[in-house]
C-alpha cells in the first residue's frame, strides 16, 4: 500500500512594520561609540581590511582596552541614553493622535 503524501502549506511571509524615518535614533552602546571613534584609524592602518575584518580588529581592541578607556565610553553611553529618553518623550509617533482622541472621548463618559 503506498504511503500517503503530505502536502506542504506555504506560509505567508511576515510583513515588517515600517519604521518612522522621523523617529529618534536609538542610543549607542559603549562599544559602538568606541568603534565609531576608532574606525577611521583602523581603516588607515589596514587599508585593505574588509568590513568584517575591521569589526574583528575593533572588537579585539575593545576587549583589550583598559578599564579607564571603557569607563569613558560608558559615560558617553549614559549621556546618549539620556538624549534618547528626552527625544522619545518629545516624539509623537504617527497615528498616536487618533488613539489619544479616542481616549479623550472615552474619558467624557466618566
Amino acid at each position: 500500500m503506498p504511503k500517503a503524501t503530505k502536502t506542504k502549506v506555504a506560509k505567508s511571509p511576515k510583513t515588517k512594520a515600517k519604521k518612522d524615518p522621523n523617529a529618534p535614533k536609538k542610543a549607542l552602546s559603549a562599544y559602538l561609540l568606541f568603534a565609531n571613534d576608532n574606525r577611521a584609524r583602523v581603516k588607515e592602518e589596514n587599508p585593505d581590511a574588509t568590513f568584517g575584518t575591521m569589526g574583528k580588529i575593533l572588537g579585539a581592541e575593545w576587549k583589550e582596552a583598559s578599564e579607564a578607556v571603557k569607563q569613558k565610553y560608558v559615560a558617553l553611553q549614559e549621556k546618549d541614553k539620556e538624549r534618547y529618553a528626552k527625544a522619545m518623550a518629545n516624539y509623537e509617533a504617527p497615528g498616536d493622535d487618533a488613539e489619544e482622541a479616542e481616549e479623550e472621548a472615552g474619558d467624557d463618559d466618566e
